[in-house]
């Protein structure tokens, strides 16, 4: 008896030793996809209650059995099931989970799940879907993202205003802009600067704001935004999460982009050959010469001195001359073989100056256009961990458009800050500072001042901007409503600076799990400076001698919000 006891206790032991002969001790580093490592990472064995967390520098220690198998979890990352499979040393790298955009949007001053929210929403995850998009304001970038929003852009100048419409037109006479609230503030957006009453450039304020710091917008469009905001949101609501920091080590990002529209690219409604102009223009004086009762001879005749010396006041009687003169005084002639409606027109450049004309025609568009250029560069710092959250960035981006004299430039910065001051208080700051310098020509809607329509105009390449007989710069305006731009771009100044400061400090009161209490003060000010110059060679300037306008506008808003 006492010999089976014996045998029986050793065979346990045995069992026991083997047992523990199979716990191991297992070291590893944990690293997201860029190598950089995690802290704070759980690390469990599964089917057991044993887990350990990994440290600042994402290394973990932990006791298994050589077959058990490792969990690595972490919020922002994608579980992994790791077999021991015998080794001591373990290296993992966790792939970062993008939050699906349709099941959390941001209303009011939290977020929601969407499938909870009664209203109708659109979320877009700006930071992936639109990030590589080149342009100047991130408005231009929600043209044919959102169902039901009409994106319009009413001007062609870089940094112009955007029209955004979520609900069409509520109103002849009042505004129809959506309400705009970053992070929670509502803030000041549009036309601030004066620009606007004396020329057709507008200043958008909502350009101050790099899209590479948007992380993603929700545009509330229905009835039940007024419930979140009130009268304000009469017009939708457009409400932008700005990025933050991620848990893991510093990250650092530099984003340079280069967007180019080459005069090939685009298409600017070409012309007719200078040919076929002229012998339509020449059919069409004929014929209405005919139809005032002249004779073949006649009509031939006076349709060419048309073209060639003097014009006749349009609806007086013909042969009455006027001021204006034809295409000679540009050094053509022109002539037809014979005295019929359809006649071939002989160009003939006139060689008697310093400049010969002969066989050559000015060409507008190499001098009104260019290359366009949109240029940016975005270096950006950020991270988190338990206690801090924070996002740094610091931004630059030129935008020269196809027009010459339409440039616009945007210095900006911004810092998104969340500290845990104790496991009861939070405090934040989300501060931006830009700076934005806008050089736009005067884009009206007439032959006059639009390059576009003037380069388009029929008969254009006749025109040049010196005289052919002296070679110096042609001053006086044109025989229409046009003039020479390449004088008159250099006897105007046109350019408004606008410089924007928004500070958002906030503190959070952790009262319960599922009770926070937050108040935000919010400081957004905006400045535009607006520079408007005719000199007395201007026909503008002419009258008064020059002319000069300077205009200063501050926008301020001061608000304080509490919620829970």
């Amino acid at each position: 008896m006492k010999h089976y006891l014996l045998t029986t206790l050793c065979a346990v032991a045995c069992g026991l030793q083997v047992t523990y002969a199979q716990q191991i001790p297992i070291a590893g580093k944990i690293t997201d996809q860029n190598g950089a490592p995690i802290s704070g990472v759980t690390v469990s064995v599964k089917g057991t209650n044993v887990a350990v967390t990994t440290n600042q520098n994402g290394l973990f220690s932990i006791n298994a059995n050589q077959d058990a198998t490792l969990v690595i979890s972490s919020v922002g990352y994608e579980t992994q099931e790791v077999p021991v499979g015998g080794r001591k040393t373990i290296s993992i790298t966790l792939n970062a989970t993008d939050q699906q955009i349709d099941e959390v949007i941001v209303v009011a001053y939290g977020t929601a799940k969407k499938s909870t929210y009664t209203g109708s929403a659109a979320n877009i995850n700006y930071a992936k879907e639109a990030k590589d998009v080149p342009v100047t304001s991130f408005q231009d970038a929600l043209t044919g993202r959102v169902p039901g929003v009409q994106v319009n852009s009413t001007s062609g100048q870089a940094g112009s205003s955007t029209a955004i419409r979520i609900r069409g037109l509520g109103s002849m006479n009042a505004s129809n802009e959506p309400l705009y609230v970053i992070d929670g503030v509502p803030i000041v957006s549009g036309q601030i600067s004066q620009m606007s009453s004396y020329t057709y450039n507008t200043n958008n304020v909502m350009n101050t704001i790099n899209p590479n710091d948007i992380e993603s917008i929700t545009i509330l469009k229905d009835a039940a935004a007024s419930s979140l905001y009130g009268s304000r949101a009469a017009n939708g609501v457009v409400v932008i999460t700005t990025k933050k920091g991620k848990t893991g080590a510093p990250k650092v990002n530099f984003k340079s982009s280069l967007a180019i529209s080459p005069d090939w690219a685009t298409d600017n409604y070409e012309k007719a050959d200078i040919q076929d102009q002229i012998n339509m223009l020449y059919s069409i004086l004929y014929d209405s010469r005919i139809a005032a009762g002249r004779t073949p001879e006649q009509a031939n005749e006076q349709t060419l001195m048309r073209l060639n010396s003097r014009n006749w006041t349009p609806g007086g009687s013909y042969g009455t001359p006027t001021t204006s003169y034809g295409f000679g005084m540009h050094g053509y002639e022109f002539s037809t073989d014979g005295i019929s409606m359809f006649e071939h027109v002989h160009i003939k450049g006139k060689t008697d100056g310093v400049e010969n004309r002969d066989g050559k025609y000015f060409d507008w568009d190499d001098v009104l256009f260019r290359s366009g250029k949109y240029n940016v560069y975005d270096l950006s710092l950020s991270g988190a961990n338990d206690k801090t959250n924070y996002y740094t960035s610091l931004g630059y981006t030129s935008d020269k458009s196809r027009i010459i004299i339409n440039d616009y430039e945007r210095i900006n910065g911004r810092v998104n800050l969340t500290q845990s001051l104790n496991k009861f208080l939070d405090f934040g700051i989300n501060l931006s500072l830009a700076s934005t310098e806008l050089n736009g020509i005067n884009d009206t809607r007439n032959t006059s001042t639009n390059y576009l329509f003037q380069s388009r105009n029929l008969l254009w390449a006749f025109y040049w901007p010196t005289d052919y007989k002296t070679g110096e710069i042609w001053k006086t305006r044109y025989n229409s409503y046009a003039q020479n731009q390449l004088y008159y771009n250099n006897e105007w100044e046109n350019n408004t600076g606008t410089k924007r400061i928004s500070a958002s400090p906030s503190f959070t009161i952790k009262l319960l799990p599922e009770l926070n209490v937050r108040t935000i003060f919010s400081y957004d000010q905006s400045i535009a400076r607006d520079h408007l110059y005719y000199s007395p060679n201007h026909y503008t300037g002419e009258t008064d001698k020059g002319i000069v306008h300077e205009m200063n506008t501050d926008f301020k808003k001061n608000s304080l919000f509490n919620y829970g």
